[in-house]
């Protein structure tokens, strides 16, 4: 941030460690306060430095992931946000923009955009690969052992992106939202006007649920597909091999509160338009789930005891 003398003209720079700065204003004690369209929360600034008067947190979160050592990141718009299972954090700024899906796995984390591409990050180097662009509304991804999945929500298709970049369409769908693979490499994909999630075979679609309540977020933990039942705010496990469905949670802090309406805006290309709802789901190397509670703002973390 800036300071300018008015009588003077001199110039000095306050370091206040919020990125995003976007509006401010002046309290009677001739306070500055300053909020971040990246990370949320209000900032007091002073002679005396900087202190948090509304703490800073998630704008969804979307997509959720976590890699090999547990650590977790989240597709929060203007940002993908990184943390640690440990201590939860969140809100540290690492790369991209209009982040939306996100998905982990051999030390990448690989991103779609609400501006139609798809990314990947080196945490290590924090260097960004452009994988593809033009997509229209890309949402979930997935890791294969070819390359990565990706629901192309907008053109009703889901894609696979080889190690070259090659863009080939797997399945053509109604309306694709998520997609997860299992460790035998199938495919499933959840989708919304469908109010169902199929597994993805070589010849057509085969429905594995179906009469869901906007399915949103689906992820494989053992023998069980899970899927966020967003419009009923519930988890469902559906067993691959019987096939039973049990709810494994309910009440879940996942879509629009109730009560409230919200107006999709038409989309923009800079900036982003307000974020698709989106309540991802995805495993953790310890065998727990992570659901983008976007409903709240926040990360939960589902084990089989809670």
């Amino acid at each position: 941030m800036t300071r300018i003398d008015p009588d003077t003209g001199r110039r000095s720079t306050v370091e206040t460690a919020v990125a995003g700065m976007d509006n401010a204003a002046f309290d009677r004690e001739n306070r500055m306060l300053v909020s971040s369209y990246g990370s949320g929360g209000v900032t007091q600034v002073d002679a005396h430095g900087t202190r948090a008067v509304v703490g800073r947190g998630l704008l969804g979160p979307f997509g959720v992931t976590a890699d090999e050592a547990g650590r977790v990141y989240a597709g929060d718009h203007f940002r993908l946000a990184d943390g640690d299972l440990v201590t939860g954090d969140l809100v540290q700024s690492v790369a991209g923009g209009a982040s939306h899906g996100v998905a982990a796995g051999g030390g990448l984390v690989h991103i779609t955009s609400m501006l139609g591409d798809v990314r990947t990050f080196d945490p290590g180097t924090r260097e960004v690969r452009l994988r593809a662009k033009g997509l229209s509304e890309p949402t979930g991804i997935a890791v294969t052992g070819t390359g990565l999945l990706v629901a192309e929500t907008g053109a009703g298709r889901v894609v696979h992106v080889d190690e070259a970049d090659e863009l080939t369409t797997i399945a053509h769908l109604p309306r694709p939202v998520d997609v997860a693979v299992d460790v035998r490499g199938c495919c499933y994909a959840s989708d919304d006007h469908l109010g169902a999630v199929v597994r993805l075979e070589e010849d057509f679609p085969v429905t594995v649920v179906d009469g869901l309540e906007q399915p949103q977020g689906i992820a494989v933990l053992d023998d069980a597909l899970h899927v966020v039942e967003v419009g009923r705010r519930r988890l469902l496990a559906v067993d691959l091999t019987t096939p039973a469905t049990r709810v494994e949670a309910d009440s879940l802090p996942v879509g629009v509160p109730p009560g409230l309406v919200r107006e999709v805006p038409a989309p923009t290309l800079f900036p982003p338009a307000r974020p698709r709802p989106f309540a991802g789901l995805a495993t953790t190397p310890d065998g727990a789930l992570l659901l983008a509670a976007d409903g709240e703002g926040t990360v939960l973390r589902l084990t089989g005891g809670s």
